[in-house]
């Protein structure tokens, strides 16, 4: 069976139209992407750290500060770079060597010193050390499952003693269409690419997988690995439901 490349196609994107890819906003395309718009992306991932460290307070450790960071599937840095601000040392992580350069551009003209970005692979080999902080959103969903899972088993190791852990999944579509063309685009050789013709985008623009997690497995996983204070937060993009996990490690 045909399976698509998922790692590639995120290539594409961090060459082709970075930022799109991050965040499916008309502002963000490439031929779109002013300085006002750019401002306004980045302060997404502002408003975002706030959030997610206001319900990481409220619902799993309420004295939690954030000392090392790792931010997974870290693209241009739109959560990378506001964690950097706040902590002592941030890695983001990516599989996109052109998502990463541009990650590193932004993080320079912004001054940074505290943060590094590194290329991701099967075992997350230059990922280094132990870090109190894990972060990944709207991230696994467009990586093949099995690979997933054990991705995040590494991530879950890097996960220190009285660390805290924010990852998001997604698990169910609500649409039978979106279903149909996310296993089409995802399994038959050149689906994706007519369904690119048939929105009205060249041939080869590059597509995202849509893959759905076992919430079972993952619960499981995190139980196993000697988590607690689990909380789970519904999201809902566009018809693809998911979950963020908070939990801490024991």
């Amino acid at each position: 069976m045909f399976i698509a490349d998922s790692d590639k196609e995120w290539e594409k994107f961090g060459k082709e139209d970075a930022y799109y890819g991050v965040l499916t906003e008309e502002k963000f395309r490439k031929e779109n992407l002013t300085d006002s718009a750019k401002q306004d992306f980045f302060k997404t991932g502002q408003s975002h750290v706030h959030n997610i460290l206001t319900k990481v307070k409220q619902h799993v450790d309420d004295g939690f500060v954030v000392k090392r960071a790792l931010d997974f599937g870290c693209g241009v840095g739109r959560v990378a770079i506001p964690l950097a601000y706040i902590t002592e040392d941030v890695t983001g992580v990516d599989i996109s060597d052109s998502m990463l350069m541009e990650a590193k551009k932004n993080s320079h003209e912004q001054g940074l010193k505290n943060i590094e970005f590194v290329k991701a692979d099967e075992k997350l080999s230059l990922v280094q050390g132990k870090f109190n902080f894990i972060h990944s959103f709207i991230v696994f969903q467009h990586i093949p499952v099995k690979k997933g899972q054990r991705l995040f088993s590494l991530l879950l190791d890097k996960l220190e003693s009285g660390g805290v852990c924010v990852a998001h999944f997604s698990y169910a579509k609500t649409s039978k269409l979106k279903r149909l063309t996310s296993f089409l685009s995802s399994t038959v050789p050149f689906s994706g690419n007519i369904l690119n013709l048939l929105k009205g985008e060249p041939f080869m623009a590059p597509r995202m997988q849509m893959n759905n997690y076992d919430l079972n497995k993952l619960l499981s996983q995190i139980q196993r690995e000697a988590m607690s204070h689990c909380y789970l937060d519904f999201t809902d993009h566009g018809g693809a439901l998911g979950v963020t996990l908070y939990f801490k490690k024991v």
